[in-house]
């Protein structure tokens, strides 16, 4: 299992978020961040609320077309569109019933939107 983390413009949000559940992904988590990267110039922007973070956990079959959505959709070619990671994940415990779960993202057929 992966984990993915990606800073991504609020504006694309809704799009990548489509496009992700139309690929399989059963969640992801959502919150607002702020702060900066290499370019100082856009740090105004972004204390404003101008980025999201998006966090998943997937199955290691699905990082390459969750990489592709997230990084074709969430692009507009300027200073600011964000960054994204995989991390490779040891355990998922469920805490309702605090086991691990070896097998925590089955398989599901993708709904046409």
């Amino acid at each position: 299992m992966k984990m993915v983390w990606a800073i991504v413009r609020s504006s694309k949000v809704d799009e990548v978020a489509r496009c992700l559940k139309s690929i399989g992904v059963g969640g992801c988590t959502v919150s607002r961040v702020r702060g900066y990267g290499d370019e100082w110039h856009v740090y105004e922007p972004l204390i404003h609320g101008g980025q999201d973070k998006l966090e998943m956990i997937i199955r290691d079959d699905q990082v390459d077309g969750v990489v592709k959505e997230i990084t074709e959709h969430a692009c507009t070619r300027l200073d600011g569109d964000g960054i994204l990671a995989v991390f490779d994940l040891r355990s998922v415990v469920e805490i309702r019933s605090q086991e691990e779960v070896a097998s925590f993202l089955p398989k599901r057929e993708v709904s046409q939107l």
